[in-house]
């Protein structure tokens, strides 16, 4: 067990290292604090063949959908959200900001870890 703003935390305490923070090597998990009005860069899961689920803890935000006209999905805490892994995305935060958990996982592998969920600083 680990309060939220004790865990590693990365590119300035907007990411928390949940996954390494709490040991767990199944899956996938970190918590984004994105400020108001933030929108994060763009990534897919091609590569890792990871689909993520996406659960607003507080705030409000959508999920921006590469290549789809008007694709966003609500993100907030009566809305949960899998986005599969060749399907480009961001996350946007509203006017009050956004924490967000953010799990993942390749179906039908076991999990591998990146890297950089092992680094805080």
């Amino acid at each position: 067990m680990a309060r939220i703003d004790e865990l590693p935390q990365i590119w300035g305490g907007v990411g928390k290292l949940v996954r390494s923070g709490l040991g767990i090597s199944a899956f996938g998990v970190q918590i984004l604090d994105l400020p108001p009005n933030y929108t994060t860069g763009s990534h897919d899961e091609s590569e890792s063949g990871q689909e993520e689920l996406y659960v607003a803890l507080r705030g409000s935000g959508a999920i921006i959908l590469d290549d789809v006209p008007d694709g966003q999905l609500p993100l907030d805490p009566d809305h949960v959200a899998r986005v599969g892994p060749g399907v480009g995305r961001a996350l946007r935060s509203g006017p009050d900001g956004l924490r967000v958990l953010c799990v993942g996982a390749a179906p039908g592998r076991a999990y591998e870890a990146p890297e950089w969920t092992d680094t805080a600083g």
